[in-house]
């Protein structure tokens, strides 16, 4: 049997299209013709069936990743010290095809190369379906520190030979029989939990619903717990009558401390007794270096008649996403806030700096940005405001006229990454204006397979973008650019620091595990020690004297019960 898949090819090669799946009838793959009305415990295993489906089909995608590292990454791997070396950019390939950021990709080709080296026959279980591509992770993860090939292909096989003893598999299970067989093979390869906890500690943070979000850090209990009583202290500076939640007043003081604003209680009251701030026992800003006179920027887009308050389209928050009317005109109330209408009037907007026809005018600037809301390459969700601008076609500086204009039809966001991306590789895109005005833009592999962009722009929320116009740009030669694009390069190569990596986790385990061993020799010392001046043997019985045991010590009187 075989999957088609629509692939559509235009002038310049493949398009990346859809599998028919839908078409595949369901019992050639053994799953039940008609659910309806089918028995419940044909229904439960037809449902472990399709999720043994998925584990093979992801077993599928680790192996033709492997092949493509092997095609694309492994030949110059060994010398490769380019920032953007061969793994970055056959990661680049798989994101844009799947959509997906970069980081993603990456791991997937990392995960393909230690089932295919280090763990072929975890690899085989996968492909059998007795794990999920999640355990699959975990399995990866905790024996990357096994370095010998032998103890890797003893340790493969064991835990193989486990999962396919049968019986089911939750998380610390898993976790636990995973350091089992390490522990016994390689003591040094154990990832040390505390080690490991402190090395993942992060920061990110997460979109919520109504124009909310979350900011979430994992950190060491004890910065923990001082962070939340300086927030305390802060959030209970104000007065019986301030209107704040205990949790809303935690939020706003944590906004404060990081951001220096001033916190002060939300009363009202002219007779307010809430103690200033800040005050000597109160928490004071801490400035940044660097950033003293330097403000924080916040981009929010609307359509004029949301603005105005005729209108309830909803805006847009630069990194954020789409925000109520009422929300954008809550914050065109904040104290500070800029608003810059662009597009009021029908009158054309210069498209670049009057000296530099290379650089946008702030309007087209602008207007690029919130037609892309992000970076425009399938996957990656970097703002657009922290995206450079970058011309689909390369400028030419010494014949400007030939191609690389600076207009809406030459310019779209790029993250850094895939800015250099295409800048030093052989990645390209397109950018195409319809009929109707809207922007579509695709990316090129290196080898002609062509992705398409992004389906959902800043066009599609703000319709309005297509009507504003803009002059064309005058073809004088720009500014002499003093500094010609150099590829960024690495201290040593990526496997270079793979392997470092390893062997300095691998040394603080050793010396942890040495420490330990020294620590229980001199307890056992200081044991036989005491043993040895003690004729009673209660050191090493661990018994209690009759002439040190008191009638009370367990709560009972003398003619009481045992409490066991």
């Amino acid at each position: 049997m075989r999957i088609e898949r629509s692939e559509a090819r235009s002038e310049s090669g493949p398009t990346v299209g859809t599998s028919s799946w839908s078409a595949v009838p369901a019992a050639a793959v053994g799953l039940l013709a008609d659910p309806v009305g089918a028995p419940v415990n044909d229904l439960l295993l037809d449902m472990k069936h399709a999720a043994a489906g998925q584990s093979y089909l992801e077993w599928v995608r680790f192996q033709r990743a492997a092949e493509l590292h092997t095609q694309l990454v492994a030949p110059d791997e060994a010398n490769d010290k380019r920032r953007l070396d061969a793994l970055s950019r056959c990661a680049t390939r798989i994101a844009v095809v799947h959509s997906i950021p970069q980081s993603t990709a990456e791991r997937l080709v990392d995960t393909s190369i230690a089932l295919r080296d280090r763990l072929p026959r975890v690899s085989d279980c996968l492909r059998d379906g007795l794990i999920t591509v999640q355990q699959v992770r975990t399995i990866v993860e905790r024996t990357d520190l096994v370095l010998d090939p032998d103890l890797q292909t003893s340790v493969d096989g064991d835990i193989a030979s486990t999962l396919r003893r049968g019986g089911s598999w939750s998380t610390p299970r898993m976790r636990d029989m995973i350091d089992r067989i390490v522990f016994r093979v390689d003591p040094a390869a154990v990832r040390a939990r505390r080690a490991r906890a402190r090395d993942a500690r992060g920061y990110w943070f997460e979109r919520g619903e109504d124009g909310m979000a979350t900011v979430n850090s994992s950190m060491t209990a004890e910065n923990a717990i001082a962070l939340t009583r300086r927030i305390a202290q802060l959030a209970s500076c104000v007065c019986r009558d301030d209107p704040r939640t205990k949790q809303a007043r935690g939020s706003e003081a944590l906004f404060c401390l990081a951001m220096g604003v001033a916190w002060e209680c939300q009363c009202g009251s002219a007779d307010c007794d809430a103690p200033p701030v800040p005050e000597p026992a109160a928490p004071a800003p801490r400035d940044v270096p660097g950033t003293s006179n330097t403000t924080t920027v916040i981009h929010v887009l609307c359509d004029l008649e949301t603005a105005a308050g005729d209108g309830e389209h909803p805006g847009f928050l630069d990194g954020y996403g789409v925000v109520s009317a009422d929300h954008v005109r809550e914050m065109m109330s904040e104290p500070g806030t800029k608003i810059r209408p662009i597009g009021a009037d029908d009158a054309r907007l210069p498209s670049t700096q009057p000296s530099d026809p290379y650089r946008p005018s702030t309007a087209l600037d602008t207007v690029i940005r919130a037609r892309g809301l992000y970076c425009d390459i399938p996957g990656c969700n970097q703002p657009a405001w922290r995206c450079d601008l970058d011309h689909t076609d390369e400028y030419d500086h010494e014949n400007p006229e030939r191609g690389g204009q600076t207009t809406p039809a030459g310019l779209g966001p790029k993250c850094r990454f895939h800015h250099n991306v295409k800048t030093f590789s052989d990645f390209l895109d397109t950018l195409v204006i319809g009929d109707d005005g809207r922007a579509e833009t695709s990316i090129v592999t290196p080898e002609g397979l062509i992705a398409p962009g992004p389906a959902f722009t800043g066009d599609d929320l703000f319709p309005s973008l297509r009507d504003i116009q803009f002059e064309q740009p005058t073809h004088a030669p720009p500014p002499a650019d003093s500094e010609p694009d150099i590829e960024p390069t690495r201290r040593r190569t990526r496997l270079e620091e793979k392997h470092a990596r390893r062997r300095n986790e691998r040394a603080e385990n050793l010396q942890k595990i040495a420490d330990d061993a020294a620590a229980a020799e001199i307890a056992a010392a200081e044991f036989e020690a005491k043993a040895a001046n003690d004729p009673d043997g209660i050191y090493d019985l661990g018994r209690i004297p009759e002439s040190e045991a008191q009638p009370g010590d367990h709560g009972f009187d003398d003619d009481s019960d045992p409490p066991f």
